[in-house]
């Protein structure tokens, strides 16, 4: 029971929930993304040349269209690493990285004209990378209303606009559904990860249990016979030869057990398992009851009562000091009582009876374990 208890209380390994690695893919996006807005904005730098006929207001225009270049850049960048984190943009990106695009778009189209109205088309495509999706569209709302108002205040064809109008709702949308499938796609990663943690955690619980049952229950006679030679040494020579050699017998179907425990193998039969029974109670002197066939019992339940057979047996040997020991099975229960009554047995809660219990509930049966006519009784039955 120690081993088993051992690996039970094992503390978890902790799956931590890392950043997802950014691919090659990833990190070039925001370059990419800056070299596609730099090759669409350069009708506007035209444009700029066009409408400018003092040099220094053309250069002037075309510092201001560069600074809302590598404005754009730096937001995108910012916002796109806090994305990929699962996390919204800092304040400071968000808030104040838009703010200063839309200012500087402002002057762009101030400078550009109607070349310039291109650049609403970049800060609704921002808006939707630094805010929450229902804010982001709020902003969207007024992009729009700003692509009709602004070009007619200034005393351009406004008429025109509309078309960007239903470009920018048409690109917003487009864009908004890619991040929400890239948001689905990563919520599913994270949950397939919480999966595969389950999985293994399980995986650890069922090697623990099973390697509990099988090395708990050898070794607990491996023992018994043990003291029983040492008791028979100078006294029955023969007799503690002969007990040595089942020792011996023993430690090699615990070390063959749990080997067949690593490879997923577990030879458990409701028939074997009586049979030891029958060896370890006599050698602990432990009168026993056993029935002498079990074959009512369907073929399917036989591993499932070895199994119970195996701990409760351990348990009267480990636990208490009985005298009498009764085994019956059905096709549908095992019960196994013992006359032990000395405080000592395993409390329901025990490592051994844990593993148990959700064995046989997990093979959709109930376990009880606990005082009952002078004694102790486990108790498997099976839900016809």
């Amino acid at each position: 029971m120690t081993m088993g208890a051992t690996l039970a209380t094992m503390p978890e390994s902790t799956v931590p929930t890392a950043t997802p690695v950014a691919r090659d893919g990833e990190r070039r996006m925001p370059l990419v993304v800056a070299l596609v807005w730099t090759v669409i904005l350069t009708p506007t730098a035209f444009g700029v040349h066009q409408r400018q006929d003092s040099l220094g207001w053309e250069i002037l225009g075309y510092a201001v269209l560069a600074g809302f270049l590598a404005a754009f850049y730096y937001v995108f960048t910012r916002a796109a690493m806090a994305r990929r984190r699962g996390e919204l943009p800092p304040c400071a990106v968000g808030r104040f990285g838009f703010a200063a695009l839309c200012v500087l778009g402002a002057l762009v189209v101030g400078f550009a004209g109607q070349n310039g109205v291109v650049v609403w088309f970049a800060l609704s495509q921002i808006a939707l990378v630094v805010m929450p999706r229902r804010e982001a569209w709020a902003t969207i709302g007024s992009i729009c209303v700003a692509v009709l108002a602004v070009p007619w205040s200034l005393g351009l064809d406004w008429e025109v606009n509309v078309w960007f109008l239903v470009a920018i709702l048409g690109s917003a949308w487009a864009t908004d559904s890619i991040f929400r499938l890239r948001t689905t796609n990563r919520e599913l990663t994270r949950a397939q990860e919480q999966i595969a943690s389950m999985a293994v955690e399980q995986e650890r619980l069922r090697f623990a249990r099973d390697l509990h049952d099988v090395v708990g229950h050898s070794l607990t006679a491996a023992t018994v016979k043990a003291q029983l030679a040492r008791r028979m040494v100078g006294a029955d020579d023969d007799r503690a030869r002969s007990e040595l050699r089942e020792v011996e017998g023993l430690l090699r179907d615990a070390l063959k057990d749990v080997r067949g425990t690593v490879a997923g193998y577990r030879d458990v039969t409701l028939t074997s398992e009586l049979v030891r029974a029958a060896t370890v109670l006599e050698a602990a002197g432990v009168t026993a009851e056993l029935p002498g066939a079990v074959d009512d019992v369907p073929a399917g339940r036989r591993e499932l009562f070895g199994w119970v057979l195996r701990e409760a047996v351990t348990n009267v040997v480990r636990h208490s000091r009985a005298t009498h020991a009764r085994v019956a099975v059905g096709p549908d229960f095992i019960e196994v009582w013992n006359d032990g009554a000395d405080g000592t047995r395993p409390g329901p809660a025990s490592s051994g009876l844990v593993g148990l219990r959700e064995r046989v509930e997990a093979a959709g049966g109930t376990l009880r374990a606990g005082p009952s006519g002078g004694g102790w009784t486990v108790t498997a039955r099976m839900v016809s």
